[in-house]
């Protein structure tokens, strides 16, 4: 398959919602509420970014089992979420307990701008804000979702997304670690053998799921640029480190690493 022929994207976005259907209740099972990347660095720093104040109306797009959207509510917002994968909301919704009356989840896919416009509901009502995470890199395209983001926000809105850093991850990146003679502890690093091919490849997100999902590849200058492009402008960008409470319990683990496995970027519509 062509995956930028739009036949061949539209056979892998539906073949992309089967693996997600089926992988569902075993993400669900390992992300339970939290932890890994999702407590270490995802809620902390995308809430930073984001500035969520009570009250506000957020779009949480690609939700996955709603674990960010539950922390968006329990931080005042009124919270649209959706995602592709119709098993991920019925999951979403079973861990949904606590305010209920300030979260609505849809089943929308992020790469059809109607689909997404759609959740503003029939009033068309604005966004204060918009969210993403760790899911661009799921998609087969980009460019409907910032379209989609800039009509969707309010003029003073921002939209922040989560992405593995596509300069330190890839089908084509290696970490390693190599004991140097006469050091008492290794040192660390990342080799990058491509980095400027867009490609789409397969592969685990974690090992308890049973089908390798696809992983869109793009350098920064087209991942920003779509956004660009869309009319919208850049005004923070975060890569933190890996830093977890517990030791690593692999001997690559990322938080050996001077290098960050995520990247944050925030934008906004250009005024």
């Amino acid at each position: 398959m062509d995956a930028n022929r739009p036949d061949d994207q539209a056979a892998l976005l539906d073949e992309s919602r089967r693996i997600w259907d089926t992988n569902a209740d075993a993400w669900d099972a390992k992300m339970g509420s939290g932890g890994g990347f999702q407590t270490v660095l995802i809620e902390p720093t995308a809430s930073r970014m984001l500035d969520i104040q009570p009250g506000e109306r957020v779009l949480d797009i690609a939700c996955g089992n709603g674990i960010f959207t539950r922390h968006l509510a329990k931080l005042g917002a009124e919270v649209v979420a959706a995602d592709f994968s119709p098993r991920l909301i019925e999951l979403a919704k079973g861990r949904t307990t606590e305010n209920l009356d300030r979260i609505t989840y849809h089943v929308a896919d992020a790469t059809s701008e109607a689909e997404l416009v759609a959740l503003a509901g029939p009033e068309a009502q604005p966004f204060d804000a918009a969210v993403c995470n760790n899911a661009i890199m799921d998609m087969p395209v980009i460019e409907p979702l910032f379209r989609s983001v800039a009509r969707l926000l309010k003029s003073q809105g921002r939209f922040v997304f989560t992405v593995m850093h596509p300069c330190f991850n890839g089908q084509d990146v290696a970490l390693q670690a190599e004991l140097v003679d006469y050091e008492s502890a290794p040192r660390y690093s990342i080799k990058v053998s491509r980095y400027l091919s867009s490609e789409v490849t397969k592969g685990l997100a974690i090992t308890e799921q049973p089908l390798q999902q696809y992983y869109w590849h793009r350098p920064l200058h087209e991942l920003l640029n779509a956004a660009f492009e869309a009319g919208l402008v850049m005004d923070g960008l975060e890569e933190p480190p890996y830093r977890p409470a517990t030791p690593p319990t692999s001997a690559l683990g990322w938080s050996f690493y001077d290098v960050p496995p995520l990247l944050f970027v925030r934008l906004r519509p250009k005024n």
